[in-house]
C-alpha cells in the first residue's frame, strides 16, 4: 500500500483529501499544515508519496518539494493548488522542482487517486 503524507495550510483539505486517498486505498500516514512540519513527519514516517500545496506560507510547494526530496530521494511528490488559471505555470515549475506531476485540487477525484496507489 502506498503511504501518503499530505501537505497542506488549510485543515478542511486536509481532511477532505484524507477521506478520499483511505476510500482509494491509500494509507495517510501524516498531515502538515507547512513545509517544515512536512520534513519532520517525512523523516520520522518515510512516506512513499507527498501531495503537496503550492501555494503555504513561509516555504511555497516548489520549494517545500525540493527540500523534501532532498531528505527523500525516492519520495514521488504530486503538487497541488486552486489556483487553475496558473495551471500551466504550475505544471512546467512542478516538473523542475522534481515533483512527478500536478493536478489542480478540482480535479482531484477517486479513479485519479486510484491509479496512485500502483
Amino acid at each position: 500500500m502506498t503511504r501518503v503524507l499530505i501537505v497542506d495550510d488549510q485543515p478542511d483539505f486536509r481532511c477532505q483529501l484524507r477521506q478520499m486517498l483511505t476510500l482509494a486505498g491509500l494509507v495517510v500516514v501524516g498531515e502538515a499544515g507547512d513545509i517544515a512540519e512536512a520534513e519532520l513527519l517525512a523523516q520520522q514516517e518515510q512516506p512513499d508519496m507527498a501531495i503537496v500545496d503550492v501555494v503555504m506560507p513561509n516555504v511555497n510547494g516548489l520549494d517545500g518539494t525540493r527540500r523534501l526530496k532532498s531528505l527523500l530521494p525516492q519520495l514521488k511528490v504530486i503538487l497541488v493548488s486552486a489556483y487553475l488559471d496558473r495551471a500551466h505555470v504550475f505544471r512546467s515549475a512542478a516538473r523542475e522542482a522534481g515533483a512527478e506531476t500536478f493536478v489542480p485540487k478540482d480535479e482531484l477525484d477517486l479513479e485519479l487517486l486510484r491509479t496512485w496507489n500502483q
